[in-house]
């Protein structure tokens, strides 16, 4: 579970999207998984503007109201497309770098830190895209983000945000857990860019029913918005 900010020396994202900021085209981290074969995550996906989004983030977009909280900014496209629309938006992310580029390109309002550690501030709309609701590390995490929330969100506030179900992408039924064994969905990354590493960190891609039932445990109601043939889906928790 991603809960505290990154020190600059470990934070290759945000090294990365300074160096494309600055010019270099052709930068990317390295992603290396421990159940996943991970494709590059390049400068020019993160810095994409509305036309090159997903339907499913169009989607998204479209449902945000009120104070909006873009948690795990990045480079901040999400939160200049809702800036621009007349939102009140606030970026949000642990990575020093990702900080210092949104306030590079504009973004107005920033939190330098973790949704897990936020006190004292209420929204009505939490925006956790590309599989945003990863950060939550774990099932275990999971819950604790189901419990927190209710100190983050207004009455009547809802989460829009995104996930894989891995099951629907690989055939290899060692991904399916036996008894005992951990959910499938949970996975361990590093990221490099250059000499800058991370620390290994937890990460979550949970299918829809499995969200939808730990939601309902909780107290939340949870639809499935939309979701595209690769198992990826987009949620709406309230």
């Amino acid at each position: 579970m991603l809960k505290s900010t990154i020190d600059p020396d470990k934070d290759p994202l945000g090294a990365m999207l300074l160096d494309y900021y600055g010019g270099k085209e052709k930068a990317f981290v390295r992603v290396d998984s421990s159940l996943l074969e991970m494709s590059r995550m390049t400068g020019r996906i993160m810095f994409r503007d509305k036309t090159r989004m997903s339907n499913l983030e169009h989607v998204a977009l479209e449902l945000c109201r009120g104070r909006i909280l873009d948690v795990g900014a990045g480079s901040g496209c999400h939160s200049l497309i809702l800036q621009e629309a007349g939102h009140d938006v606030s970026a949000m992310d642990i990575s020093p770098g990702c900080m210092a580029v949104m306030e590079k390109r504009g973004v107005n309002q920033l939190i330098f830190g973790s949704l897990f550690s936020l006190k004292g501030e209420r929204f009505n709309t939490l925006l956790m895209l590309m599989n945003g609701i990863g950060l939550c590390g774990s099932i275990e995490g999971l819950n604790f983000f189901l419990q927190i929330i209710r100190q983050v969100l207004e009455r009547g506030g809802q989460v829009l945000a995104d996930s894989t179900d891995l099951a629907a992408m690989y055939t290899n039924l060692a991904l399916m857990p036996g008894e005992g064994e951990a959910y499938y969905g949970e996975t361990e990354f590093v990221m490099s860019y250059g000499k800058v590493r991370s620390d290994p960190f937890e990460w979550l891609y949970i299918d829809y029913a499995t969200l939808a039932f730990y939601a309902r445990f909780h107290g939340w109601r949870c639809e499935r918005v939309m979701k595209e043939g690769d198992g990826r889906f987009l949620a709406r928790i309230y």
